[in-house]
């Protein structure tokens, strides 16, 4: 059952991520959901260096929001997807700012801005994010303002040389 369970999730991800995802040489914006860049860096390294960089643009990023996805999915379905983690992380005034308004409530089904660091066959380490720009353009209004704002910071994360 377990095996089941795990497979169905494996193949709803694959799918899920083959419109939406794209590599890049270096962060851009696009028309796609997600934003992938190959890191020059080891998979450590790579989670230290955004950990850095998130710290210097004054994001928080709490120990507890980090996930180790190979460890969990290999605990729970023994298949090894191979080094993965998510660091989940929060601009706290932003995010204040957004979720006091009713409206922008909603928005808590996409918070903390999530990073995710991984190693794909090929041996090279990888970097996801959302595109913020592209969810500022469907949100508008305050959604807009605020990933205009947080969009460079978040590039500045991955800038890792």
């Amino acid at each position: 059952m377990k095996y089941f369970f795990a497979r169905t999730i494996l193949a709803c991800l694959i799918t899920l991520s083959g419109p939406f995802a794209f590599a890049a040489d270096s962060v851009s914006q696009g028309t796609k959901l997600l934003i992938e860049i190959e890191s020059p860096y080891s998979f450590d390294e790579t989670l230290e260096k955004i950990e850095i960089n998130a710290r210097s643009e004054g994001w928080k990023v709490p120990k507890k929001w980090k996930v180790d996805f190979q460890k969990n999915f290999l605990r729970v379905t023994d298949i090894d997807i191979g080094p993965s983690k998510v660091i989940k992380m929060c601009e706290p005034f932003a995010a204040a700012n957004i979720m006091v308004k009713d409206e922008n409530k909603q928005l808590a089904a996409m918070m903390p801005c999530t990073i995710a660091v991984y190693v794909k066959s090929n041996g090279k380490t990888y970097i996801s994010m959302m595109n913020l720009k592209l969810i500022g353009q469907m949100f508008g209004g305050d959604v807009a303002k605020m990933t205009s704002e947080l969009g460079p910071q978040m590039e500045a994360m991955l800038k890792l040389k």
